[in-house]
């Protein structure tokens, strides 16, 4: 039928996005409510049962369209998740991927594996943020942790289908998967205590994971009987929202800046790649949809070290932004930058103009990336367009800082809601709409050097 839509629904760390798009990749209507995250005894965690409410607010705000959908598809932050039972999901508190709960676990992880050991089973480091951590803690502080686990984007489809389900770039985020070689590693699993859990097996997105019950409906306004997918992690499926590809590598620019390319394992035999421990976080996950894999490198967190900047120096974003355009500084190193996203503001910086302390602040992450990317471009063969993405494209002298360094053509994305246009067309696959990467088309337009080009990034002309 004509009037039929496909929903995306981006379940991310600030706001729940439902976003209803057409035959043609066009958002009809969004829905949008707070992410319910609290601050609460132990630190910044929800309850199922005030998730369920939010994404139940957030179809609600479609109004009338979300009678027209056909299919879902859920997209979510990684790490966060909780345990299911036979009689539904479990009370543990969805901790926040970014609560330092579980460090304890790391630290322990890593000294009975070794941390370049526990890279080479999972594709990333050891950290804080996965899965295995949070539980491990919630194990060690008297939780029960018996069920199946998955996330929060197979909790959704749980509610609204009744299946047990997670997928391949979410599962990589719990910290015990094997990316490559699709399987959990029951060693990790088991030296943590967490192998008397059942972890949902995880599948390809796009794949129909089930259909939306009478009950789903009831709760969700949905019609009964559609498929639903789990499109995967958030910055995955921003890349396919944004119509990004496999030629290109795709920066992401906001509170956290990865980098993206897409990467042969076969070609690697099985093996993670090499990168140097210097150089940051470099993860494997899969490229949603697709049985290929995808790196991102993620040690970037350029919107915290820019609000720490901003309260430090006590301006106003959009002033510090226009007067910072024209002016003149060399980039900050990768050790400053990242000792100000923790919250460390240089006080050689602070000394400077504030417009020249922006500046600078800006060249270094135009700098660090810029090196990034020549290496990543190096490690997968990528040799297309760099793709930039995300709400950091407000920002007209970061953008003009990274055209000065680019070694290949630059464009800019034009769709803001990346990350559920990017779980919408991946329904479309689960509804048999087209084929994977066969996705409509997303607006993009090239850059170059001008300044008529780089005035259509930014109103701050």
């Amino acid at each position: 039928m004509r009037d039929e839509l496909l929903l995306g629904i981006d379940l991310g760390t600030s706001s729940i996005k439902a976003n209803a798009i057409d035959r043609h990749g066009r958002s009809m209507g969004i829905g949008v409510a707070p992410t319910p995250f609290a601050t609460r005894a132990h630190g910044v965690e929800m309850t199922t049962d005030d998730l369920f409410a939010a994404i139940g607010s957030a179809i609600a705000d479609l109004g009338v369209l979300a009678s027209r959908v056909s299919a879902v598809g859920v997209a979510s932050m990684g790490e966060t998740g909780t345990i299911i039972r036979p009689d539904g999901p479990s009370d543990l508190p969805l901790v926040a991927w970014h609560d330092e709960r579980g460090t304890e676990i790391v630290d322990e992880l890593v000294a009975g594996f070794g941390a370049d050991e526990v890279r080479r089973r999972t594709g990333r480091q050891a950290r804080s943020v996965t899965s295995v951590a949070k539980l491990g803690w919630l194990l060690r502080n008297g939780h029960e942790t018996g069920g199946t686990w998955t996330g929060v984007a197979g909790l959704t489809v749980w509610k609204l289908t009744g299946a047990l389900a997670q997928e391949q770039s979410l599962a990589a985020s719990s910290g015990a998967f094997d990316p490559v070689a699709g399987e959990y590693d029951r060693e990790i699993l088991s030296f943590l205590g967490l192998d008397s859990l059942v972890w949902a097996p995880a599948r390809v997105a796009g794949t129909p994971f089930g259909r939306v019950t009478a009950q789903g409906a009831a709760w969700s306004g949905l019609p009964v009987g559609i498929p639903v997918t789990i499109a995967g992690h958030d910055h995955p499926v921003g890349v396919i929202g944004s119509g990004g590809d496999r030629t290109e590598v795709i920066d992401s620019m906001g509170t956290g800046e990865p980098l993206v390319v897409a990467w042969d394992a076969a070609a690697s035999r099985g093996a993670h790649p090499s990168w140097p421990d210097q150089l940051g976080d470099l993860t494997v996950t899969a490229w949603p949809g697709t049985d290929r894999h995808m790196l991102l490198w993620e040690t970037l967190r350029p919107g915290l070290a820019m609000r720490n900047l901003q309260r430090a120096l006590r301006v106003d974003r959009d002033d510090i932004e226009f007067s910072a355009i024209r002016v003149e500084a060399e980039g900050l190193d990768l050790p400053t930058l990242v000792a100000m996203q923790d919250g460390h503001v240089s006080p050689d910086l602070l000394r400077r103009p504030a417009q020249e302390a922006w500046a600078a602040t800006l060249e270094g992450y135009a700098a660090a990336s810029a090196d990034a990317e020549v290496r990543m471009r190096a490690l997968s063969g990528v040799t297309g367009t760099t793709l930039l993405i995300g709400g950091g494209l407000r920002s007209r002298r970061w953008v003009e800082a990274k055209l000065r360094r680019a070694q290949h053509p630059v464009a800019m994305a034009q769709e803001r809601e990346a990350v559920s246009r990017g779980a919408a067309l991946l329904a479309g696959v689960a509804a048999g709409w087209w084929e994977a990467e066969g996705y409509p088309p997303a607006d993009v337009i090239p850059l170059s050097g001008s300044d008529a080009a780089i005035g259509s990034v930014s109103g701050h002309a």
